[in-house]
């Protein structure tokens, strides 16, 4: 059986099993918070919004009360062809010990000359922020090995975990598209991975995971969550509520780890 999963109309259907959801702490929004970036000889103006978006979300979480050791975990890319440059994606912005950045909105950007007459990209969001409580326990990690970069329309995709500490794993991909989950799935149900073992996947000898694409090329992103309880996803696979789902769990009980794959036709 073979599963086309980076594509709209997707034939996975993610199992669901009624768990306790381990919420972490409360939703705190904020306004009119500005990020900006300079645009020079190295960096073009896509790339100058893109920066500009994610210092915003920067600024987001500190105006939320979000102490200074902040991070920036991006899930963004540039899709260029001869034709086009498209910037696109959802980003997701987090704080590995009291915060994350679940939503926004873009209310204004523009572009103006500054004091030393170099061009700005300024970018103001409004955001919904999640405050943690707890912070990430340092030793729950989870290492992905075999997993390649850059495939050929249609391929194969194959991997190997190994987690430092028992645990839980639900695999999203995220696309121009949308996103959907890829395990566990009705084939492979959700089982507890024994730290410090290596594990294959697929899990089921029944199953492929196979990667196409009808463009030029396309960039997947792989989300490998993992978790010390078995926490569901049922809710409607879209970027926006995978992110959420991830983002509502405390950091003490989550690992996650994200890889980019390019498909070429």
């Amino acid at each position: 059986m073979n599963a086309r999963v980076f594509k709209t109309g997707l034939l996975f259907i993610a199992c669901t099993v009624c768990v306790p959801f381990l919420v972490s702490g409360q939703e705190k929004n904020v306004e009119n918070v500005k990020g900006e970036w300079v645009i020079s000889n190295d960096i073009t103006p896509s790339k100058a919004r893109e920066n500009a978006l994610n210092q915003a979300k920067v600024e987001a979480l500190r105006t939320a009360g979000v102490p200074e050791n902040i991070f920036e975990s991006t899930l963004q890319y540039r899709s260029e062809n001869p034709k086009e440059s498209n910037e696109k994606f959802e980003s997701l912005v987090s704080n590995s010990i009291t915060g994350e950045v679940v939503d926004y909105k873009i209310i204004k950007e523009q572009k103006r000359i500054n004091e030393f007459n170099n061009w700005i990209y300024e970018v103001w969001i409004n955001a919904t922020v999640i405050l943690h409580k707890n912070a990430k326990d340092p030793g729950f990690e989870l290492d992905v090995k075999n997993l390649r970069e850059n495939y050929s329309s249609p391929d194969k995709l194959g991997f190997e975990i190994r987690p430092k500490k028992d645990g839980y794993l639900t695999i999203f991909i995220l696309s121009e598209s949308g996103g959907i989950q890829l395990y566990p799935n009705k084939l492979e149900r959700s089982e507890k991975f024994t730290g410090q073992k290596d594990y294959d996947f697929p899990r089921s000898k029944a199953l492929d995971y196979e990667v196409s694409t009808d463009l030029d090329f396309e960039i997947n992103y792989l989300l490998f969550f993992f978790t010390k309880q078995e926490i569901a996803f049922t809710k409607e696979e879209t970027t926006q509520n995978i992110l959420r789902f991830i983002a509502n769990v405390d950091p003490s009980e989550k690992c996650l780890r994200s890889f980019a794959i390019m498909i070429r036709r």
